[in-house]
């Protein structure tokens, strides 16, 4: 069963329970802050039968799925995460490396091309089958394609994206591409990513003049927002990699992003948004996940750990219940 099939139920307003939904980037973050989430959303200590999964989706109806990116997983992982997860919960899924990337990683802000490993029908097929059981449960809302910010757009380039795509053809399918040439080509791109049914994925970040210039709009019928933070001074230069994504979205950002989904929705409710904040610094990506929820007025905030409310005040006026550490 395919994931998709590019219907979504007609109304006259749009639904943004059912319609938009929200999470963080990756749920599984081990350790205390500024790195991990214990203690500030997870417990400390967590007794046996406490699941990290579980506990996420009793909060959200989406998470996206960073672990794919660097191998397809195994059938029993896709089995386990339908399995753990809400009958209405979806999956945004990284698509493998070998997809999106040259041979060579971690370069991204260099501007000479690398060499390609040619993925295969056999790749394809691979992780496919890996992602399966999340398809047949209908758990599969989405896969992301994010390519470096060397991903120029070349003709050859061009060529290694139609090939990804309609490889994929069927599923509903998101893309990051993350270079200025993208932009100077915009309207080109849009047409050749909506005929392959996908969606150019928007994304908020620091801007340099390599970054992409994009409109807060949708391609064909999806919206995919991905919030990575605006730490303009370590965005290049950190020690550690989750320095980069150490940003806190204030109330007055997270109104303006609730204000123009609202204005998208209102455009056209039968289309579909995705928004993952990718700021997971410090738990950051959990608060301002809740807090953009209570604009959209997306039903009571219940069961809020303790320690995320304590650590982000922002959250008091609008959580309706916290738990204990003893619920966990």
């Amino acid at each position: 069963m395919l994931p998709f099939s590019g219907n979504y139920n007609r109304m006259t307003k749009p639904d943004l329970n059912r319609e938009v939904r929200i999470g963080t980037s990756g749920y599984s973050y081990p350790g205390p802050p500024p790195k991990g989430w214990s203690g500030v959303f997870y417990p400390a200590t967590k007794g046996r039968k406490f699941d990290q999964l579980e506990f996420y989706s009793s909060l959200f109806n989406t998470v996206e799925v960073n672990t794919t990116f660097y191998r397809p997983p195994a059938l029993s992982m896709a089995d386990l995460w339908a399995r753990k997860t809400p009958p209405d919960f979806e999956f945004a899924i990284k698509a493998w490396q070998k997809f999106t990337h040259p041979l060579r990683l971690g370069q991204e802000a260099g501007q000479r091309e690398q060499k390609w490993d040619k993925p295969t029908q056999a790749d394809v097929d691979l992780f496919k089958r890996s992602i399966g059981a999340l398809a047949d449960s209908s758990k599969l809302g989405i896969l992301l394609f994010q390519y470096p910010a060397s991903f120029h757009c070349t003709k050859e380039n061009v060529e290694r994206l139609h090939w990804t795509l309609s490889a994929f053809e069927g599923y509903a399918k998101a893309v990051e591409l993350r270079h200025w040439s993208w932009s100077e080509k915009s309207t080109e791109i849009k047409t050749l990513v909506d005929s392959l049914g996908a969606t150019w994925a928007v994304i908020d970040e620091p801007k340099f003049a390599s970054s992409v210039r994009q409109e807060f709009e949708p391609v064909g019928k999806i919206f995919y927002l991905r919030l990575h933070g605006r730490n303009n001074e370590k965005w290049w230069r950190h020690g550690e990699a989750w320095e980069r994504y150490d940003y806190f979205y204030g109330p007055d950002e997270i109104r303006l992003f609730g204000d123009k989904i609202q204005r998208l929705m209102q455009a056209s409710p039968t289309q579909k948004t995705y928004v993952f904040f990718n700021n997971h610094a410090r738990g950051q990506a959990l608060a301002n996940a809740l807090m953009l929820k209570h604009e959209l007025a997306q039903g009571s905030l219940a069961a809020v750990p303790r320690g995320l409310v304590e650590a982000y005040p922002q959250l008091r006026g609008i959580v309706q219940t916290v738990t204990t550490d003893s619920l966990f």
